[in-house]
């Protein structure tokens, strides 16, 4: 057994604070879950640690992500592995290095990268450190809990379970 410790998106602070079980705090306006659990596993660490928090529903508790530091900027690319803005925004755009930068999450003013990608990426092409199983393991719980929420009710939900395994 492994000691985890996590933080889970939820919804009510007022909440958590009733239920005693977790230590919570707010930022950016989002609700932060602070659990420790026991388990053989990091899945089944996230696993226990979201039902425990939501079997509180008379708390009206609901998980709706894992807090992880995977969103990033090409700026915080830059600063993270040691390059200049430019270096990074001419890999990203393809007129350097070797080409399939990763592409970005989001498009419009600001490009939104996930880090767990890039980073495996430039440890690929340049031997940088990659982000580790853990942090790949948070952010793929992270995608998952999120659209559980998203397709919550939906008639075609566990359909959607293929995809995992495709």
């Amino acid at each position: 057994m492994h000691s985890y410790e996590l933080a889970l998106a939820a919804l009510s602070p007022e909440a958590l604070d009733e239920a005693g079980l977790v230590g919570f705090e707010t930022q950016a306006g989002a609700v932060l879950a602070h659990v420790v659990r026991e388990a053989p596993s990091l899945v089944d660490a996230i696993v226990q640690a979201v039902h425990e928090v939501e079997s509180l529903g008379q708390l009206g508790l609901r998980v709706v992500g894992v807090h992880c530091e995977d969103l990033v900027s090409l700026r915080d690319i830059a600063q993270r592995v040691g390059r200049t803005y430019e270096s990074v925004r001419l890999l990203a755009a393809g007129k350097r290095g070797p080409g399939g930068f990763p592409a970005p999450l989001s498009t419009g003013q600001w490009a939104l990268y996930s880090w767990a990608e890039v980073s495996a990426w430039f440890a690929i092409h340049y031997g940088t450190a990659s982000a580790g199983v853990y942090d790949r393991t948070l952010v793929a719980a992270d995608h998952l809990i999120r659209a559980r929420r998203i397709m919550a009710g939906d008639e075609h939900r566990y359909e959607m379970l293929k995809l995992v395994a495709a």
